[in-house]
């Protein structure tokens, strides 16, 4: 996996942790929305390949 690949990866698991910290604080119908949209791009860009998944990861926190 490429360092770009890899940042675009971490990116996007960003943003989705993010949503769920929003829905978290506010469940609502609107924020439940926004993460499943969200989830399901991303889903379906990695079944198209157009991103790239590492296959182990190091999480240091």
């Amino acid at each position: 996996m490429s360092k770009s690949a890899r940042y675009e990866w971490h990116d996007q698991q960003a943003a989705l942790n993010q949503l769920f910290k929003q829905f978290l604080k506010h469940p609502g119908d609107a924020e439940m929305a926004a993460l499943l949209a969200d989830m399901r791009m991303y889903a379906q860009a990695a079944r198209q390949g157009s991103i790239e998944i590492p296959v182990v990861s190091t999480v240091y926190g």
